[in-house]
């Protein structure tokens, strides 16, 4: 597949290739040295005192917690520390897909919450057992969009309460205080890492959505940084039993599991109470229906919806946690292990659906019908009611949509899959539809991935090219459509135009000196420069091709913005 046609981001210099190669080639060699050599200080290092507890035993466990530093049945206001669980050192085998985390490494041993240690310790594990979970479900030669290892800051100097997904520079989190002065890190909660983790692992399969002018192909993003902190947590026996125990079963009632992110959420509610969903950032026992997105506002308090990305994911997080409940609720009895089995085999399908389906208007409804038709590949159709049931209760599958798949053509193994019970996560062979060759673009890395097709659109006198939505979707399938305006067809010209209209709406489109308010994102040029980017909502910017203006995205932001500004800059409030 040809390269990413050359893009510089305005006011900046073209980078020769030549220089670019030589770059990735010492990033490369200075990589594996450092490696080396942090593994042989690791084995020649004593235990460093400060901030950790005292080990019996050699440096190969730390304390971690389980899902999120708060986690309250009832939020209160002040919740206190959830506690930290002791677990072993884990490791990526997957060369493909490492991390290279970029703060001071010290030696492994059990620190307290609030120091450098447990903070370094607590988000390695996050994001190697996440990892570790996802690359069993995906298909043989993936690699990050990123550069590889994935560039990891746990602690950038400016003071924010975000986290980002950089596809130039990779996974960077902040910290800030917020009332009394209390210190929030978001690179300790396993929730906030492994959503960011999500970005990246959506992007290194189908990396076409990132720069994709589409609102719900922006929204599933974000969903899938929530499922992935959902179906990670999951691969913990300790965080299965106690979702078993407080739900009786019903895994879509409100549970640590559905609570997404509950300190950064408390967080923002100190500053705007509007900001996140009363007892989180956002939780997925939700009860949204979906709304053609460009009928609704582009920003409105947590409890509403809107076509800002984070609040749309919330249609679709919401469908998916009723799907993993239904397809728990037929597997058997309520014990921890069918319910390991389960997340995987949804996580399974859902990988299938990322893989399978092109990127249209219509993107949630593409997505949900794909993982059906999965499904009838994976597992002879098992789960096909309960994941019928739970799309078309939510409005993503119209129920005529949902009837039509009986018939519709169904995906098959690209070669032959194991017949075993857990051989079938283990790096499954991809699905593919009989006419079409897979899409290998997950084997892509920095620099070689693909976009969708430039459309010109007009806001006013500004005149860009976009990375627009498909057309024609390949299954026959849409949402349901409710009031007299949705039943106007949505096209992907009208979509792509709300779409910019809506981050200057939100100010997330960087303008570079057009702003008025004189901040502006850095943009990363070259996947080879991974210097940290400007804390900014803004997520877009115009770059140059061919002469043109075309949208760009530069990063995913973890926390919703553009809701209200708050007087400190930068604010996502």
């Amino acid at each position: 597949m040809p390269k990413s046609p050359a893009t510089k981001k305005l006011a900046q210099g073209d980078r020769p290739d030549e220089i670019t190669t030589a770059l990735d080639r010492v990033t490369a060699t200075l990589e594996s040295t450092n490696e080396q050599i942090l593994r042989l200080m690791d084995m020649l290092a004593p235990l460093q005192p400060g901030g950790a507890t005292a080990l019996a035993g050699p440096a190969t466990e730390i304390n971690t917690f389980a899902d999120d530093p708060f986690s309250e049945t009832l939020p209160t206001a002040n919740p206190g520390q959830a506690a930290t669980v002791t677990v072993p050192i884990a490791t990526i085998a997957n060369q493909r897909l490492r991390i290279a985390i970029r703060d001071p490494r010290p030696a492994p041993a059990r620190y307290n919450p609030g120091t450098p240690g447990f903070r370094y310790w607590s988000a390695s594990n996050a994001l190697t057992r996440g990892i570790n979970f996802w690359e069993e479900l995906l298909p043989a030669g993936t690699t990050w969009s990123t550069i590889n290892p994935m560039p990891v800051v746990l602690l950038e100097s400016f003071p924010w309460l975000n986290a980002q997904y950089v596809r130039g520079s990779g996974l960077h989190f902040y910290s800030d205080r917020v009332r009394d002065g209390f210190p929030i890190y978001t690179a300790e909660s396993p929730d906030v890492v492994r959503h960011e983790l999500g970005h990246a692992v959506l992007d290194a399969i189908k990396p076409q959505v990132f720069n994709a002018a589409s609102l719900e192909g922006a929204a599933f993003h974000e969903a899938f940084g929530d499922i992935s902190a959902i179906l990670c947590a999951l691969q913990q026996e300790s965080v299965r039993r106690s979702v078993i125990e407080e739900t009786g079963g019903r895994l879509n009632t409100t549970s640590r599991l559905s609570r997404v992110a509950e300190q950064l959420g408390w967080a923002f509610r100190q500053r705007d109470h509007d900001s996140a969903d009363r007892d989180a950032l956002r939780n997925a026992a939700n009860r949204f229906f979906y709304t053609r997105p460009d009928l609704l506002p582009p920003s409105a308090p947590a409890r509403q919806l809107s076509n800002q990305p984070h609040s749309f994911s919330r249609v679709f997080t919401g469908a998916f946690l009723d799907a993993l409940a239904g397809m728990f609720a037929i597997s058997g009895a309520p014990h921890e292990q069918t319910l390991l089995t389960v997340s995987r085999n949804i996580g399974r399908l859902i990988v299938d659906a990322v893989l399978t389906s092109d990127v249209p208007i219509n993107y949630f409804s593409q997505i949900a019908a794909a993982m059906i038709q999965a499904d009838r590949a994976r597992f002879a159709g098992r789960h096909t009611p309960v994941l019928t049931r739970a799309f078309t209760r939510r409005g993503i599958l119209s129920v005529t949509s949902a009837a039509s798949l009986r018939s519709a053509p169904i995906p098959a193994p690209a070669a032959p899959i194991p017949t075993t019970a857990m051989a079938s996560f283990s790096m499954a062979s991809p699905l593919a539809y009989e006419e079409e060759d897979v899409d290998e673009s997950f084997r892509l890395g920095a620099g070689e991935t693909p976009d969708l097709p430039k459309k010109a659109v007009s806001i006013g006198d500004l005149k860009i090219e976009v990375h627009a939505p498909n057309e024609t979707p390949r299954l026959n399938v849409w949402p349901a459509l409710i009031g007299t305006m949705a039943a106007v067809p949505l096209s992907e010209r009208s979509e792509s135009t709300i779409f910019v209209e809506g981050l200057i709406q939100r100010g997330e489109l960087d303008r570079g000196a057009a702003d008025s308010d004189g901040v502006s994102a850095l943009m990363i040029a070259s996947p080879t420069e991974i210097a940290s980017p400007i804390p900014t909502k803004k997520t877009h910017y115009l770059a140059e091709e061919d002469g043109k203006l075309v949208l760009k995205r530069s990063h995913f932001n973890c926390t919703a913005c553009g809701w209200r500004t708050s007087n400190r800059l930068l604010s996502c409030l």
